[in-house]
C-alpha cells in the first residue's frame, strides 16, 4: 500500500534509521489510514526471550500486609504463563539495614530484567541500590512507599499524607469532646518500618493542628522486638491515662492494643482505635469489638496491578502511567464482610 519494501515498513514500525523522509511519510500515512496498532503480545511472544523478575520486600509473617502484596505479585505471574518468566522474591529485615544491603547484593547476583521494590526507610541506603539499578539499566517500581528523587517505571500505593488526613478526620469524629488522642507508634531501631507511615503521621498531626488545635496527640512507643515490654508499656499507659477514648496506629499492628484490652483489661472503657489493613489478626479483633476502624489499601491488588505494569512495561515495551494512588478505605464492623481483597 506504500509502495516501499517490507524491510523500510519494519525500520519505520520500530523507529530505526536509514529510511527517507519521503518513505516514512508514505508509510506512516498508511499506518493511519488503516488504523495500525501494533500486537505487542505477540511480538513479546515471537522473541522467546527468557525474562527474570525480582522482588525485594520486607519480611513478613503469613497474616500481614506483605504477605497479601506477595501473593499479588504472583498472582501476576500466573497471568503470563505464555512467558518464559522467572520470579523471585527476597525479603530484607525492615529494621536492619545491613539486611536490606545484604539482600540487594543478592538481588542484583540475580541479573534481574525489572525490579519492584517494597519500602526502605534509609534514604542514603535506597539511594545507593537506586544507582545501581540505574548504572545497569534495570527499570524498577515502588510499592507501597513513593520516593519523589527518583524515577521508578511505576509506583502503588496510597496518597499517604492524604491518607493521614483521612484518618485524622474519622478519630476526631469518633473522639468527640474528647481532646487527647493516643498515637500508638510501633518501632524498630528507634524508628517507625517506613517512609508511608511517617507520612501518614505527618498529615494526621497537619489536619490535627488545623481542625482541632486544642487536641492533644499522646505517643506511645511499642518496640517490635520486645513483646513483654510492649504489654509492660500498654499497661501503664492505659492505668494512667483512663480519659483516653480513641487511639490510632499507622500500620497493621493496632490488633496488638486491642488483643492487650481484651485480654489484660477486659473492665476497662471502650476505647475506638483505628488502624491499617484488614490483616486476619485485625479482623478478628473488629469482630471482637475492640477495633472500630481500619484502613483498607487492597495489597494483593497492589501487587498484582503493580507486577502488570513492570510487565507490559518491560516485555511488552509499553509505556505506563507513573503514579498510580490506590484507594482509602474505611473498614468498620457493619461493612467488614464486604471488604474484599
Amino acid at each position: 500500500m506504500a509502495g516501499v519494501s517490507v524491510g523500510t515498513v519494519d525500520r519505520v514500525l520500530h523507529g530505526r534509521a536509514n529510511v527517507s523522509a519521503l518513505s516514512r511519510e508514505k508509510v506512516e500515512r498508511v499506518l493511519d489510514e488503516i488504523n495500525y496498532v501494533p500486537n505487542h503480545y505477540a511480538s513479546a511472544l515471537a522473541s522467546n526471550k527468557t525474562y527474570n523478575f525480582a522482588a525485594i520486600l520486607p519480611l513478613h509473617e503469613e497474616d500481614s500486609y506483605w504477605a497479601r502484596v506477595e501473593k499479588g505479585l504472583y498472582d501476576g505471574v500466573k497471568h503470563y504463563t505464555d512467558f518464559k518468566l522467572v520470579f523471585k522474591v527476597f525479603n530484607y529485615d525492615q529494621w536492619n539495614e545491613d539486611s536490606f544491603e545484604a539482600q540487594c547484593r543478592n538481588l542484583m547476583a540475580y541479573k534481574p530484567d525489572a525490579v519492584i521494590i517494597g519500602p526502605i526507610f534509609n534514604y542514603g541506603v535506597m539511594s545507593k541500590f537506586i544507582k545501581r539499578l540505574e548504572s545497569n539499566e534495570i527499570p524498577y517500581s515502588l510499592l507501597d512507599s513513593y520516593w519523589p528523587d527518583f524515577n521508578p517505571v511505576t509506583f502503588y500505593g496510597q496518597d499517604a499524607r492524604r491518607s493521614g488526613e483521612f484518618s485524622a478526620k474519622i478519630i476526631l469524629m469518633a473522639a468527640g469532646t474528647s481532646k487527647r488522642i493516643a498515637l500508638f507508634k510501633f518501632l524498630g531501631e528507634g524508628r517507625v518500618a517506613s517512609r508511608q507511615q511517617l507520612e501518614r503521621e505527618r498529615g494526621f498531626r497537619t489536619y490535627v493542628e488545623l481542625h482541632s488545635p486544642k487536641t492533644e496527640i499522646v505517643e506511645i512507643n511499642l518496640y517490635a522486638y520486645d513483646k513483654e515490654g510492649m504489654k509492660d508499656t500498654l499497661r501503664e499507659f492505659f492505668t494512667g491515662h483512663k480519659e483516653i477514648k480513641t487511639g490510632i496506629s499507622f500500620n497493621s499492628s493496632i490488633h496488638i492494643v486491642g488483643d492487650f484490652l481484651k485480654n489484660e483489661l477486659p473492665r476497662h472503657g471502650h476505647i475506638s482505635l483505628l488502624g491499617y489493613d484488614a490483616i486476619d489478626s485485625n479482623i478478628r479483633c473488629m469482630q471482637d469489638g475492640y477495633i472500630d476502624f481500619l484502613v483498607g489499601q487492597h495489597p494483593q491488588h497492589q501487587g498484582l496491578n503493580c507486577f502488570r505494569s513492570m510487565f507490559n512495561s518491560c516485555v511488552l515495551q509499553m509505556k505506563q502511567q507513573v503514579m498510580h494512588y490506590v484507594g482509602i478505605d474505611l473498614i468498620m464492623p457493619e461493612n467488614l464482610d464486604f471488604y474484599q481483597d
